[in-house]
């Protein structure tokens, strides 16, 4: 019982956060940026290597609130980025559609109107049950994924299919250093 009162704030944050640069999203509507979630292969020290690192340097995750008139819209998105191993420059970023979930576990998809061009899931994980704030995210894309399918002036960027189903797991940064 505690645990999951401790867990309330993130769950809140996590299910009322929007992200996007989705159709739907109301043109005057601004995003604030929420808790960066980064993988980044300078990070790796252990002796095992990690498998996703044969595949990406960089991954960020980021929730983002929408408010239009002060109201923050309704639906979950997450903001995803990735740099492909030996890539330098700006990591890619797409934002999903609404997801679906509950508690701290969300599943969502990337559509270009209303073809799906990739899944993934997302779980955050505490350190400890007493901190309401989740430290790690919990990363699998489940489907051949492509970022930027329907963004107009980007390129789109096709993921490795070796990163479908591969557990990846991110470490909570400052919102300032997702996706620069």
């Amino acid at each position: 019982m505690p645990r999951r009162l401790a867990l309330y704030p993130l769950a809140f944050l996590l299910m009322t956060s929007v992200v996007g640069a989705a159709d739907d999203v109301p043109k005057q509507a601004a995003p604030s940026p929420g808790t960066c979630f980064k993988y980044a292969l300078s990070d790796e020290t252990g002796v095992e290597k990690d498998p996703a690192a044969a595949h990406v340097s960089r991954v960020d995750v980021q929730p983002l609130q929408y408010k239009v008139e002060s109201k923050p819209l309704p639906e979950t998105r997450l903001r995803i980025g990735i740099l492909l191993k030996n890539q330098n420059g700006p990591i890619q970023n797409d934002v999903s559609a609404p997801c679906t979930g509950e508690g701290l576990a969300f599943n969502c998809t990337m559509k270009c109107g209303d073809k799906v061009v990739g899944k993934f899931r997302a779980e955050a994980l505490p350190t400890k049950p007493s901190e309401p704030k989740a430290h790690y995210l919990r990363l699998i894309i489940e489907a051949p994924t492509v970022l930027n399918a329907c963004t107009e002036g980007k390129q789109a960027l096709a993921l490795p299919s070796g990163l479908v189903n591969l557990q990846i797991i991110l470490k909570g940064a400052e919102p300032s250093t997702c996706f620069d």
